[in-house]
């Protein structure tokens, strides 16, 4: 059988002692240290998930930007593009007009030329004709 003497209840009083003392200068310590750590943990995981949901929110921001600015551009170009086509059309009208005007101008030049040529031609054929009508007959006509 057990015994319950003297020894036992110094040895339960000595052990709540130490467990007393445990507690204040090594458990309570430690589980405060662990609490803090948690606590920082639990921050840090905390400022974690905020920062990457503002850095999705950001990267959204970001792509949606760049799809508008993408568009814009897009608009541009095209603006840009029906512009010089419209410049370009104008300009060949423009050319086509003025390359037109020159025909109708050389034509017109061509055919001044070739009514004065026919004229200087007839006047040259009645000189000649008068002269050989002269050599034939062998007398000067008037």
């Amino acid at each position: 059988m057990v015994e319950i003497n003297l020894t036992i209840v110094i040895q339960v009083i000595q052990f709540l002692i130490l467990v007393f003392i445990l507690n204040r200068l090594l458990f309570k310590p430690i589980n405060q240290v662990l609490a803090e750590r948690q606590q920082k943990i639990t921050s840090w995981e905390e400022k974690t998930h905020k920062l990457r949901e503002t850095a999705r929110l950001n990267l959204e921001k970001y792509e949606n930007q760049l799809a508008e600015e993408r568009l814009i551009a897009r608009e541009s170009q095209e603006q840009l593009t029906r512009e010089l086509k419209e410049k370009e059309e104008e300009s060949i009208k423009a050319v086509s007009e003025k390359a037109a005007l020159i025909v109708a101008e050389t034509q017109q030049a061509l055919e001044e030329e070739r009514e004065r040529v026919r004229i200087e031609l007839s006047q040259q054929a009645k000189e000649l004709s008068q002269i050989l009508a002269e050599k034939v007959l062998g007398r000067e006509l008037s």
